[in-house]
C-alpha cells in the first residue's frame, strides 16, 4: 500500500497537468505513513495550500480515505505538516476559479483550509469526490447517531 497516495497523484497530475505541484513524492509519503491498515485511498490530489497562485510553493497532498481526510506536506530538514479531518468536522467547501488556475476551500468546523493553482479542469473532478464523500461519510455518521 506504500505507493497508493503517490500512484494517485501522479495519475492526477497526468490527467490534468497544468496543476501547479513539486516534489509529490515527499509529499505523499508524509501522508502515506500516517494511513492506517484498515484505511483505503478513495481518491487524491494535490495543490498549493493558499488561494493566492502568485505564491506556488506550499505544494500539499490532499487525500479521501475511507475513514478521513488527510492533508499532508513535507518540508526541509525532517519537517513536515500533517492534517487528519474526520467527516463529522466537514462543513462544505466552495470552488473557485480565475483565469489561469482554480481553488477549493474546505469549510470544516475549526477551520478553512484552501488548495489552489489547480488546473481548472480538474474542479469538477475534484467536486464529485468531495460531494461524494462528505454525503457519504455523513450518511455514514447520522445512521450511527439513529442506531
Amino acid at each position: 500500500m506504500g505507493e497508493d497516495v503517490y500512484k494517485s497523484c501522479q495519475a492526477f497530475l497526468r490527467k490534468y497537468p497544468f496543476t501547479i505541484a513539486w516534489r509529490i513524492k515527499k509529499h505523499a509519503n508524509v501522508v502515506q505513513e500516517h494511513i492506517n491498515d484498515d484505511e483505503v485511498v478513495l481518491f487524491s490530489f494535490v495543490g498549493q495550500r493558499n488561494s493566492n497562485f502568485m505564491q506556488p510553493f506550499f505544494t500539499t497532498v490532499v487525500v479521501f480515505t475511507n475513514k478521513r481526510m488527510l492533508l499532508g506536506r513535507k518540508r526541509y530538514l525532517g519537517r513536515y505538516y500533517y492534517t487528519s479531518i474526520t467527516p463529522d468536522m466537514l462543513n462544505d467547501f466552495e470552488l473557485k476559479t480565475g483565469i489561469f488556475y482554480g481553488s477549493v476551500e474546505i469549510d470544516t468546523v475549526k477551520e478553512h483550509f484552501w488548495i489552489g493553482c489547480l488546473d481548472k479542469r480538474s474542479l469538477p473532478t475534484i467536486e464529485d469526490a468531495l460531494s461524494k464523500y462528505m454525503v457519504n461519510e455523513k450518511l455514514k455518521y447520522m445512521k450511527k447517531d439513529a442506531s
